[in-house]
């Protein structure tokens, strides 16, 4: 909270990675009450002690902040603006405008200027007037209920101010804050596959699933403390659980609720934000609502889309995702497997089992219109040169590739043995076996850890896990019985071929020989920073 003098305010790991990240769109996504406005409150303040100060010595700035309605945004998103920055702090508060002027110094004598614009879009006059905004950047509270298209305009009215007679804008760009939104869509696209100059942030869920909860701390008994809470816990193998988190002078609360189908949550004391609230917050939020309730406000997951259901639900971003790049590992007993789909739009992603047993999953690689000569030598070849060198590989694909056209005589698997791989049919193509391979990955734990861990750099496999590799609804109701054939479905494909090559125990042992007698060699062209 702010004093008369100072504002302090300590972000988790997700909320500080979305303040520090360098991206020109910033996004943090999150659980109610999870502190995603607080954030962006927080990070307007620190961004505009970023912005170079003029001749004067007066660091210029002004954001646009807007929300969907006019009521939300007096309610809640100038709310929490002005319960952390009051405008006795530092600033004044100018009600014909709809600005938040805000001024104070810094240690290095020079000033802080900043202007908060606040404006609601639920008019179309609304709207023409803030896309007449020249700002140094914005904030979307609650952006998944933005119109993509204004949100793009939005997007070409920031970098506009200071002007260049006051050196321009340092820093400009936008930060968005949302609850999940659903799993199709505009908003549901940018967040599984993001353009390159966009960072998503997921925080971590409120609540867990009992078997969550037990993966995650264990069965006995628990004893934590935060902050001003202790927290006490214990649990059994066969599903009983009693969890309570207690403060001075405050009624000791139960963590534990069930949704209307009678399933049990766990409330995870580690979540963002716990300290700040009252401990029955969440019990009393999840008790007798739905699963996707549940699941979209409290478990930080794509809402159910009205287009179709997700072929992997037991895929959790927050959990399967690493935070930071994965590493291989050098042993000629444990070669990269891509998993590869072949046809007219190769696709692959580049895997390794590691000593525990875990499938890593480094890098992807989509096409479009580019047969298997291109795809190997003008993307395979390069990414395991300048990333993957010195390490043994083998290709598994699809068994139909095996097959000869009727115009040539060599298979996809001649073609990749001439190219100097060693190449091998997955054991089967059957849907059923694929899918199984997959979820029994993604179903497992190991020592804590999910069983299958993909680098945060694999955004196409991440949105195909999230609910874009999906089962298509008919105009019935009922869903399809395979999944649809969309930008997903090729990559996921080739990333089913590994997994079922490897659940199926055909993962070599030692060192790798291809049909012909050579071992592929990775050449390395460019180690760059990748150990």
């Amino acid at each position: 909270m702010s004093s008369d003098n100072e504002i302090s305010f300590a972000p988790t790991l997700a909320q500080e990675k979305f303040m520090l990240s360098d991206a020109y769109v910033r996004l943090l996504a999150g659980p109610i009450g999870g502190g995603k406005s607080v954030t962006c409150v927080h990070e307007l303040i620190r961004w505009s002690t970023e912005q170079n100060p003029n001749k004067d010595g007066i660091r210029k700035t002004r954001f646009l902040i807007v929300r969907n309605t006019v009521d939300q945004l007096k309610s809640t998103t100038l709310k929490t603006v002005f319960d952390w920055i009051p405008p006795s702090w530092a600033g004044t508060w100018s009600v014909t405008d709809k600005t938040f002027y805000i001024r104070f110094g810094l240690p290095d004598g020079t000033t802080v200027e900043t202007e908060w614009l606040a404006m609601p879009l639920d008019t179309p006059d609304d709207v023409r007037k803030a896309l007449s905004l020249e700002v140094t950047g914005l904030w979307g509270n609650e952006s998944r209920e933005l119109h993509p298209d204004v949100v793009d305009g939005l997007l070409m009215r920031v970098n506009r101010y200071p002007s260049m007679k006051d050196g321009g804008p340092t820093r400009p760009g936008a930060i968005f804050d949302t609850n999940m939104p659903q799993m199709s869509g505009w908003w549901f696209e940018k967040m599984s596959n993001p353009p390159a100059n966009w960072s998503i942030h997921i925080q971590p869920p409120a609540v867990l699933t009992l078997k969550e909860w037990q993966d995650k701390y264990g069965t006995g008994k628990h004893k934590w403390t935060r902050g001003q809470f202790k927290i006490w816990a214990s649990s059994n193998s066969s599903g009983q659980i009693s969890a309570y988190a207690e403060r001075p002078g405050a009624m000791k609360a139960s963590l534990v609720g069930t949704d209307v189908d009678h399933n049990t949550y766990v409330i995870d004391h580690e979540a963002d934000n716990f300290q700040n609230l009252n401990p029955s917050y969440y019990p009393n939020t999840l008790e007798g609502k739905t699963q996707e309730f549940i699941n979209v406000y409290l478990r930080c997951m794509f809402g159910q889309s009205k287009e179709g259901r997700p072929v992997f639900e037991g895929f959790k971003r927050s959990f399967h995702v690493a935070e930071n790049q994965l590493i291989p590992i050098e042993d000629p007993n444990r070669p990269l497997i891509v998993g590869m789909d072949f046809g007219l739009t190769p696709a692959c992603t580049i895997s390794q089992v590691d000593p525990r047993g875990r499938l890593m999953t480094f890098a992807e690689l989509t096409s479009s219109n580019m047969g298997i000569y291109r795809f190997i030598n003008e993307k395979l070849q390069p990414l395991l040169s300048e990333r993957f060198g010195g390490l043994q590989v083998i290709v598994v694909g699809d068994p139909a590739g095996t097959q000869r056209s009727q115009t040539k005589e060599e298979t996809v698997y001649d073609i990749l043995e001439d190219e100097g791989f060693v190449a091998q049919p997955a054991p089967t193509n059957a849907l059923d076996r694929r899918l199984m391979a997959v979820e029994m990955f993604l179903s497992r734990v190991v020592d804590g850890t999910p069983a299958h861990l993909i680098d945060p750099s694999c955004a196409t496999l991440i949105g195909a896990m999230s609910g874009g590799y999906r089962y298509r609804m008919k105009k019935t109701g009922d869903m399809e019985d395979k999944p649809e054939k969309n930008d997903y479905s090729h990559l996921m494909d080739g990333h089913q071929y590994a997994c079922l090559y490897v659940n199926s125990g055909m993962a070599p042992g030692g060192r790798l020989q291809s049909r012909k007698g050579q071992r592929r060699e990775i050449k390395t062209v460019q180690m760059g920073a990748w150990m």
